[in-house]
């Protein structure tokens, strides 16, 4: 089927064919210096012209020309286009595709576009999501007419968005931010970073008793009963607990016997004595004997004793549970429970290894209990173990002790919470990247 050039509707065909083409051959390119060339270069296809040039904004320059494999910044020819670029951007040119020529530009540069361009330009705003990010402009000898204006300005469409694609478009916040403001927000951000703060981590905490007193086992034996419930107030010389000792109680009956055997020896020798010389010189042995099983007597009847644990101060009783401890052996020394003054307390807090700052003497911790966590308990930090202990869950952590600052509100014993402990003052970009940067050093080993 032949084609008649002269047939408007095939030119229109063929015009849309050519669009099409150009259109997808933008959106392939490989690169920017690809797709600019095919814009000042092969556009020529779709629509006649002579010169050609591509204005990008944020670099503020022109950064691809028709015919020219590869720019000169400094030539004459390129420095007034890009000052003509500029005009066009900046000016009433930046709404749309529009006519442009020596008439419209400052005086400046309107004397020299007869050396450098034909009489008659156009100029192709390139927009993508509603920004002007550049310009595209073309030069011929012909006026250019409103179909061919329309046609380009659908071209330069396709063009805006290839040029995004293959560019990294910034932040919506970042839009708005020019090339030339930018250092300034870079000096501000490298300043804010700068900005002392206060170094601060957050840790399991629990309110402890202060200065408790330990009971311990006094011997070994087995717990046969409590006397007292955990949390409960008891007075000095009250009955804790009881323990059962059946060897010290085997022994303690031998020696009550053996006692007995020697008395009973200690007598009849004695009878004897009145008329045996011999059994007369014995009584002192047996004396002696009489004496050292009295004295085991004592001490077995004084173990039984201690085997009745019994309060050495008021306080109320800590322990887990009556049922944990009936009918356990415990060992001479091992602690059962302890006793405290309710009016008296402190923090404990369980500091994790990777969580782990430098604290000076009298850091400021403040503690938010799990049942009350808008009232925070003030204190003042006084001891940082030494080494790492693993708790409970088996994580390594510090044990850090602090006092509370307020004596007259003592939260009860044994409530839990998050402490925050505060550290020396650090750089805002310490504080926000010292974990990352501890992270990071690990896995590069550096």
């Amino acid at each position: 089927m032949s084609v008649n050039p002269n047939d408007p509707r095939q030119r229109q065909l063929q015009g849309l064919a050519l669009l099409l083409q150009l259109q997808r051959k933008a959106r392939s390119a490989q690169d920017a210096a690809e797709l600019a060339f095919i814009m000042v270069n092969e556009t020529r296809s779709l629509l006649d012209y002579r010169q050609a040039a591509l204005w990008i904004a944020d670099a503020r320059a022109v950064k691809a020309v028709s015919g020219v494999a590869q720019l000169e910044a400094n030539a004459p020819y390129i420095v007034w286009l890009n000052g003509v670029a500029q005009t066009c951007d900046s000016g009433r040119f930046s709404g749309a595709a529009q006519a442009v020529g020596a008439q419209d530009l400052p005086e400046r540069l309107r004397q020299d576009w007869p050396q450098w361009l034909p009489p008659f330009g156009l100029w192709l705003p390139l927009r993508y999501q509603g920004r002007a990010w550049g310009g595209l402009l073309l030069a011929r000898e012909q006026p250019w007419q409103e179909a061919d204006s329309v046609l380009l300005a659908e071209l330069a469409d396709a063009y805006a968005h290839a040029w995004q694609a293959l560019h990294r478009t910034r932040p919506g916040w970042l839009k708005s931010i020019s090339a030339g403001s930018l250092k300034y927000w870079l000096v501000g951000l490298t300043a804010l970073m700068l900005l002392p703060v206060r170094q601060s981590v957050l840790a399991p905490a629990e309110v402890i008793a202060a200065e408790p007193v330990v009971v311990r086992a006094p011997l070994e034996g087995v717990v046969d009963s409590f006397s007292v419930l955990p949390n409960q107030n008891v007075s000095g010389g009250q009955l804790l607990l009881s323990l059962t000792n059946t060897d010290i109680a085997n022994r303690l009956e031998i020696a009550r016997k053996a006692w007995a055997v020697a008395e009973a020896e200690y007598r009849k020798s004695a009878q004897q004595a009145m008329f045996d010389p011999d059994s007369k010189a014995e009584l002192a042995v047996l004396k002696s004997r009489i004496d050292q099983h009295a004295a085991e007597v004592a001490y077995m009847q004084d173990q039984m004793e201690r085997s009745q644990i019994k309060a050495p101060r008021d306080g109320i009783a800590i322990f887990s549970d009556v049922h944990d401890w009936i009918g356990r052996p415990v060992a001479l020394g091992e602690r059962i429970l302890m006793l405290a003054d309710p009016a008296k307390a402190e923090l404990e807090m369980r500091l994790p290894v990777a969580d782990y700052i430098e604290f000076a003497d009298g850091a400021q911790a403040v503690m938010f209990l799990n049942v009350d966590p808008q009232h925070p308990l003030d204190a003042e930090v006084y001891s940082v173990s030494y080494q790492a202990e693993a708790g409970a869950d088996q994580t390594l952590a510090y044990r850090v002790k602090a006092r509370l600052r307020a004596q007259d509100q003592v939260p009860r014993i044994g409530l839990k919470g998050t402490a925050k402990l505060y550290g020396p003052r650090v750089s805002l970009f310490y504080y926000l990247f010292r974990r990352p940067l501890a992270a990071a050093r690990q896995w590069l080993g550096l």
